[in-house]
């Protein structure tokens, strides 16, 4: 790469520049983007009952294939419902 004595490396101012405009464009404030929300999405009941009910098939013998079958949902959901921690 050519480099001359006036700007020995042009992308390195161009790459700030073009992070603020494309920033400023999204409704971003020159500060940078908001800090995170705290506390997440609200837990679903459905989710907590299907996975109470899970806990308690698996302990009564039942397969992990069966119940996502029995819910209409992949054998990884199942997964995270026997894994899902009580509210």
């Amino acid at each position: 790469m050519l480099q001359t004595e006036t700007h020995p490396r042009p992308q390195a101012r161009l790459v700030p520049r073009l992070r603020s405009a494309m920033e400023a464009r999204a409704g971003r404030p020159d500060t940078g983007p908001p800090p995170p929300s705290k506390g997440g999405r609200p837990r679903d009941r459905a989710t907590d009952e299907r996975a109470a009910e899970t806990k308690q098939a698996l302990a009564a013998g039942a397969t992990l294939k069966e119940l996502a079958e029995r819910f209409g949902v992949t054998h990884q959901t199942v997964m995270y419902y026997r894994d899902r921690e009580e509210p």
